[in-house]
């Protein structure tokens, strides 16, 4: 399975999510300057070859972004980031960066940038 699907399984399936959608690749246009939503956006960065052995490999790490853009006036997300992470990780994923908090120059929302890695052992 692709990793921004496994992500995006993953993130619409959280109880209590403060999000109003979770989008892969790209937003639609109706989204882009909608500041009265908090939306998601999930995009692959790499995968990487792993378990190599008889000429080939047997695993991949799968690496995602998760950029998430906060409604305006909205609440703290601590807690809702809290619970993200854990989700991830108790799913088998693996935190690799956060890029924290900054403030979209176009739309003033809040904004955070996580990236997650899923270690898939291929059939």
């Amino acid at each position: 399975m692709l990793a921004v699907l496994r992500a995006q399984q993953l993130m619409k399936s959280m109880k209590d999510s403060i999000l109003d959608e979770v989008y892969t690749s790209n937003f639609p246009d109706e989204e882009v300057d909608d500041t009265s939503r908090s939306v998601a956006l999930i995009t692959d960065v790499r995968s990487d070859l792993e378990l190599p052995g008889n000429d080939d490999f047997h695993a991949q790490n799968k690496e995602v972004e998760v950029q998430i853009y906060y409604k305006l006036d909205g609440d703290d997300p601590d807690n809702f980031e809290t619970n993200l992470k854990h989700l991830f990780v108790q799913n088998g994923w693996v935190m690799t960066d956060n890029r924290g908090h900054t403030v979209d120059p176009n739309t003033q929302q809040l904004t955070v940038t996580f990236y997650f890695t899923y270690f898939e052992i291929e059939n």
